[in-house]
């Protein structure tokens, strides 16, 4: 009796708890179904075309309301939706590129990928997407479904477009820095560096730059970019015939076809700097002049009492020999003292010549060119 009694209560047991695990399914399930629902409603509520795509069945596993309206075809009144209705809107000579795109992500060393391509549309119109999606894998790594987003960019390159033409027609030199690689340059930035567009795309920047400023137009560049530094920087570069050119350069950050760049403006100041160093080149022959001037005013008056006072120790004929040497050594010298006095005060232009330890002075005879040479 005791044994029957315990059997039918583990049995009332069983059924206790079966019912309990019934009723946590149908919560789960409850939970997962709007869970996915929800999830469906914020797909559908996104601008952009969502999509799975089961690469084994060939088919669209989900898709939201705007990739179905820009990807079905429409057969008898009915949307349907497959691999070849979206290659139908694709624009014929995008549809290569799309394909070696999605192959390329396949591959086993990758995860995701990404292509631009031209939408056509009923009207024949044409609109840019840029599809961007995720590799999913099973645990040997085998591709089994693609994720994936399309956004329409036809604004963002129309925007482009119309940024590239203001600067195409800039009258300073302008180019776009990507990936350390010019990505695009402007006519004007073609004429003052001498090289073509085929030259440049591609190239590093710093290569047209001379080396002594490399580091320096790095730094600066950086620095301008993440607005630590707010003013133009000047460097020399060589163009393609190999001549220095001063420039004057600034940079901000920017936003180039869907992704972070540099755009740099560029200005050739060549004939304002050998306008800057002819300016100062006048005004040290202006100081050179005027203390020219003044040293030959505050010698002249000494030496004529020098060559006063000479005069009155003529030595007598058949005198003391060293004597007269002396006289004759004093007399020559104050003559060059003369001569040279007169070169300072007839300087009509600045010329330097070497000096001791690397240091330069004015030379005399050069800046007096109508002057005659002492040659003794």
């Amino acid at each position: 009796m005791t044994t029957k009694r315990t059997y039918e209560e583990l049995e009332a047991k069983i059924k206790a708890l079966e019912l309990e695990l019934s009723a946590s399914k149908r919560k789960d399930n409850t939970i997962i179904r709007l869970l996915t629902e929800d999830f469906k409603q914020l797909a559908d509520r996104s601008p952009d075309a969502i999509y799975q795509f089961d690469i084994e069945s060939q088919t669209f596993s989900f898709f939201n309301k705007q990739f179905l309206s820009l990807y079905a075809m429409e057969e008898k009144g009915v949307k349907t939706l497959s691999p070849k209705s979206v290659l139908l809107h694709i624009h014929p000579d995008d549809r290569e590129k799309v394909k070696a795109a999605r192959a390329l992500s396949l591959r086993p060393e990758n995860r995701s990928g990404e292509v631009e391509y031209r939408f056509l549309q009923p009207d024949d119109s044409l609109r840019m997407m840029h599809d961007r999606w995720t590799v999913v894998r099973d645990p040997g790594g085998q591709p089994i479904a693609i994720e994936g987003f399309i956004r329409d960019n036809s604004r963002g390159r129309q925007a482009e477009k119309e940024f590239e033409l203001s600067i195409r027609n800039s009258l300073i030199g302008c180019y776009i820095v990507q990936d350390s690689t010019f990505k695009y340059v402007n006519p004007e930035f073609m004429r003052i560096t001498g090289y073509s567009e085929d030259e440049l795309i591609g190239a590093d920047p710093l290569n047209i730059v001379q080396k002594k400023y490399r580091r320096q137009v790095n730094e600066n560049f950086i620095k301008m970019l993440k607005a630590e530094r707010l003013f133009p920087y000047e460097f020399c570069i060589n163009d393609k015939c190999g001549n220095t050119k001063w420039i004057l350069e600034t940079a901000t950050s920017i936003q180039y076809k869907g992704r972070r760049a540099a755009l740099g403006y560029f200005m050739d100041i060549s004939k304002s700097k050998q306008v800057e160093k002819e300016r100062l080149a006048k005004e040290k022959l202006q100081s050179v002049l005027e203390l020219a001037g003044a040293v030959g005013h505050e010698l002249n008056n000494p030496l004529q009492v020098v060559l006063t006072c000479t005069e009155k120790l003529v030595p007598a004929s058949g005198g003391d020999q060293r004597q007269s040497r002396l006289y004759s050594l004093l007399k020559t010298n104050i003559e060059k003292m003369r001569k040279n006095i007169q070169k300072i005060q007839n300087i009509t232009q600045y010329t330097t010549k070497d000096y001791v330890d690397g240091k330069k002075i004015i030379d005399i005879d050069a800046s007096s060119p109508g002057m005659p040479g002492d040659n003794s």
